[in-house]
């Protein structure tokens, strides 16, 4: 706890940060240069200095709620038919397993589970790819 402690106290006082609905669309959004990759470009410059980044993913299904809690995050290409191309796309983003553990704290109306057996789908890499792409602040998917 005393671990906990120190990261809640570490993080900084910021303004609210937005909230966003965001559907990837086609895989291939995320190694084509068209209108979504562009919007989501521009949302991405546009973003408050972030600490980190929170995502809900559509696409990792559990009973219940779990966030990813490895330190590092393995891509996942869960998506089939797509060119070789969308196959080499890396998003070397970072977890934060202390992090995860005070959002789990923050979660515990939902019983959140800490798990580190899954890293980063489709649905998150191939927006923050445009959105973040230089990912220098901690990611973390909630199913």
């Amino acid at each position: 706890m005393d671990k906990l402690r120190a990261l809640d106290n570490h993080l900084k006082s910021s303004p609210l940060m937005p909230a966003l609905f965001v559907g990837h669309g086609n895989p291939m959004n995320a190694i084509e240069d068209n209108a979504y990759s562009r919007a989501w470009q521009k949302v991405g410059t546009e973003l408050p200095d972030i600490q980190a980044c929170v995502v809900i993913s559509a696409h990792w299904l559990t009973h219940g709620t779990h966030i990813t809690d490895a330190p590092t995050q393995p891509i996942i290409y869960d998506m089939y038919g797509f060119p070789p191309e969308l196959y080499q796309v890396q998003y070397p983003a970072m977890g934060d397993p202390e992090l995860a553990k005070l959002l789990q704290k923050q979660l515990l109306a939902y019983e959140a589970k800490l798990d580190s057996t899954w890293g980063l789908d489709h649905g998150t890499w191939s927006v923050l790819t445009h959105m973040l792409p230089e990912p220098k602040v901690p990611v973390l998917q909630i199913s």
